[in-house]
């Protein structure tokens, strides 16, 4: 049987902003650092058999304040990255609208394959997230494993493991700092056992 936790990163200034962080490369703000604190010591106990690590920083920071209770060598994982979000990123939805009233719309008509000028689509996301996934499910049939990513991406995941399709990802909002678990079984069905703990 294998576990998957997934931790979202803790908040960082664009957070509590409200943009569409995502490849901008920021660090976590006073209040996320509180919050890797937390999750660290939340799942201090945890039996690990390996951690990964979306590559940008505001990750990078929270797995290494988990990681300091399980010395682990933390993978930075590019598929584990947030969507890029292209011209729009780090922007919040008002700026979006207000500078790319047109393409706001085209995403809105079709959130799944729309890509904004320089980013990804929501497909786009699922794919490369997806494929990591499975090759980890394949590779390692049991144990337990962390994965400190985003928002978007973190729903997008567990809404695929449940099989529920992309257009289940929005039934997910996780905190920053807030942990999920998907365990799946020998048979290969993944079910959720906790959600934004």
């Amino acid at each position: 049987m294998l576990e998957l936790i997934f931790v979202r990163h803790g908040e960082t200034d664009g957070n509590k902003k409200g943009t569409y962080l995502g490849w901008t490369d920021v660090d976590l703000n006073e209040t996320g650092e509180r919050q890797a604190q937390g999750a660290a010591y939340k799942l201090k106990d945890e039996k690990l058999d390996g951690m990964f690590s979306s590559p940008l920083r505001r990750c990078i920071a929270t797995a290494e304040a988990i990681n300091r209770h399980h010395n682990l060598n933390i993978e930075l994982v590019e598929a584990l990255k947030e969507r890029n979000f292209g011209v729009w990123d780090n922007l919040t939805c008002a700026e979006i609208i207000s500078k790319y009233p047109e393409e706001y719309n085209s995403w809105t008509a079709d959130w799944i394959n729309y890509c904004m000028r320089d980013g990804e689509s929501s497909l786009d996301v699922l794919n490369r997230a997806a494929g990591f996934i499975d090759s980890l499910i394949s590779r390692r049939k049991a144990g337990r494993f962390l994965l400190v990513s985003h928002l978007g991406c973190i729903r997008i995941l567990v809404a695929y493991l449940l099989g529920m399709g992309i257009e289940g990802s929005w039934r997910f909002r996780i905190d920053n700092c807030g942990i999920a678990r998907v365990t799946v079984n020998d048979e290969g069905y993944a079910y959720l056992t906790s959600f934004n703990a």
